[in-house]
């Protein structure tokens, strides 16, 4: 089941590709402090 989230949400700690290649996880990126993600799926 996908994940649904709304506004005000704790999103789970996951790890992502960067663009690098390397492995990096959403709460070593925000170190504590809020973090806001946006997602671009460009003009496909």
């Amino acid at each position: 089941m996908p994940l649904k989230l709304k506004s005000g949400d704790v999103f789970p700690d996951v790890t992502l590709t960067d663009d690098t290649g390397a492995a990096v996880s959403i709460s070593a990126v925000a170190g504590g402090n809020p973090l806001i993600l946006s997602f671009y799926r460009g003009p496909w």
